[in-house]
């Protein structure tokens, strides 16, 4: 008699136990179910969400490894570790990112349609905004703008790409490009040379002829003498393809100077690739966008768009660092986001807005 007393009572509590893991692990699966919903698969807990789940906790003795669902056993004790031992909880998780440099990014990226994510990026460091390429892409993607173009990833160091990265602060490169003129007489063809300086990026541009003859291209080779030495620049090589227009009297201004011209390979353009992204560069961001009825006009447009390459434009092979010396010094480290400078951005607009140069104002 006395021991169905004591079953009955014991019957009771395991119906309620059962009743009471069931609604556990309902909760628990309900936990699971959240976090795959969740970006990243990742939940973090804010300090004031810690501390209640370690009050908690303190109740079952921290015993919660079988219970514990946002973050593992691992990291609960070491929140215990860290209460006993009066830490206070870092932060967790990536800095977020100020609003006006959202807004910012979203602005570049609005008013320079041809800009991908690295050419932004350039452009934030030179207002001392330190941004990864994944926040910049994140917040493009958010605000539905179009994606930055894929790139290919680089191929396997050759012997001639090791020679360009062991004397590119000596390498000058070289190349004729040419643009459509629209005159009285009918369409001609103008020719332009451009050297650049691979080590810097400092570019020289000759004026624009309809006739480059042999006179002519050792006059420009003349020229961009001068410009080295002006500028202190030491050169050992000079590269240039195989076109017939280059002169042996072009060559020899170089070699009564103590500098070695290079020839490129034959059909290889890759060869002198610094000076064919330059080209490419200036035609796709310059004069793609115009039509020129002079040889003046051409070399106003030429020209303008040379001393932007030489003073504000960013480049990615220089670390998005521009050619300037009073900004090619790095941000400082400390700076994650945002500089505490409240000074309003401004745009300086070159070649009727064609190229933007942003920087604090005074």
């Amino acid at each position: 008699m006395f021991r169905w007393l004591y079953i009955l009572p014991h019957l009771l509590i395991e119906a309620g136990a059962a009743r009471r893991d069931a609604r556990i692990r309902f909760l628990k699966a309900e936990v699971e179910i959240l976090r795959r919903k969740l970006g990243g698969n990742r939940v973090i807990p804010s300090p004031d969400d810690r501390a209640w789940l370690l009050a908690l906790g303190a109740e079952l003795n921290h015993n919660v490894g079988d219970l514990i669902g946002i973050v593992t056993s691992q990291t609960y004790s070491r929140w215990v570790v860290e209460q006993r031992e009066g830490r206070k909880p870092g932060r967790v998780g990536r800095p977020r990112i100020a609003r006006n440099v959202r807004v910012l990014i979203k602005r570049l990226a609005k008013e320079n349609v041809g800009w991908g994510y690295r050419r932004i990026i350039g452009e934030l460091r030179k207002l001392r905004l330190r941004v990864s390429r994944s926040s910049v892409r994140l917040i493009l993607k958010d605000a539905g703008l179009t994606p930055s173009p894929t790139r290919r990833g680089r191929a396997g160091e050759t012997t001639w790409r090791k020679f360009l990265r062991l004397h590119m602060n000596t390498l000058v490169a070289c190349d004729f490009f040419t643009k459509a003129v629209v005159t009285p007489l009918g369409v001609r063809l103008a020719h332009c040379l451009v050297f650049i300086h691979v080590g810097t990026r400092k570019v020289f541009l000759s004026r624009a002829t309809y006739h480059p003859h042999g006179k002519w291209v050792e006059q420009q080779a003349r020229n961009v003498m001068m410009w080295l030495d002006d500028h202190q620049i030491k050169a050992r090589f000079i590269l240039r393809d195989r076109d017939t227009k280059f002169s042996s009297a072009f060559d020899q201004v170089f070699k009564n100077s103590g500098i070695r011209p290079l020839r490129t390979p034959l059909l290889a353009p890759d060869a002198n690739a610094f000076a064919e992204a330059w080209i490419g560069a200036v035609k796709r961001e310059c004069l793609n966008h115009f039509m020129c009825f002079s040889l003046g006009h051409l070399d106003h447009v030429g020209q303008e768009y040379a001393r932007f390459f030489n003073t504000h434009r960013p480049h990615q092979g220089l670390g998005n660092r521009t050619v300037a010396p009073a900004a090619t010094g790095p941000p400082d480290d400390d700076v994650k986001t945002a500089t505490p400078d409240l000074r309003p951005i401004r745009c300086q607009r070159f070649l009727g807005g064609l190229l933007r140069h942003y920087y604090r104002a005074a």
